[in-house]
C-alpha cells in the first residue's frame, strides 16, 4: 500500500515566489532519495487558508517512506532548503495511507 507525505505550509505574505523557488530545488532532491510523485498543490475552494501549500509525495510503504524521509533529512541540500524556508513558513507533516472501502 503507497503511503503519502503531505506537508503542508503556510506562507508568510511576500513569501510565495521564494516557497516556489525552494519547492523547485527540493523536488529533485527528494525524487533522488526515492520519492516518487512529488508535487506542490494550492487550494482552489474551500477548506484550507489563504496561504497554504500542500506538498505531496508517495513511497511504496511505510519502510519506503522512512528511508525516503531519513536521507532528505540528512541531505545537506534539503537542510539549507528548509532553513531558508524557515523565515517564511511553518509547516506540519503528515502520513496518509488508504483504507480500503471496497
Amino acid at each position: 500500500m503507497n503511503v503519502i507525505s503531505v506537508t503542508t505550509m503556510k506562507v508568510a505574505a511576500g513569501g510565495w515566489d521564494q516557497t516556489v523557488g525552494n519547492h523547485v530545488k527540493a523536488k529533485p532532491i527528494l525524487e533522488r532519495h526515492g520519492a516518487q510523485n512529488v508535487r506542490l498543490l494550492v487550494p482552489l475552494a474551500g477548506g484550507a487558508e489563504s496561504g497554504t501549500v500542500h506538498l505531496v509525495f508517495e513511497a511504496a510503504d511505510m519502510a519506503s517512506i522512512g528511508k525516503v524521509t531519513d536521507a532528505i533529512y540528512s541531505d545537506p541540500d534539503m537542510q539549507t532548503l528548509m532553513r531558508s524556508g524557515a523565515d517564511i513558513t511553518t509547516w506540519t507533516t503528515s502520513l496518509l495511507g488508504e483504507v480500503p472501502i471496497s
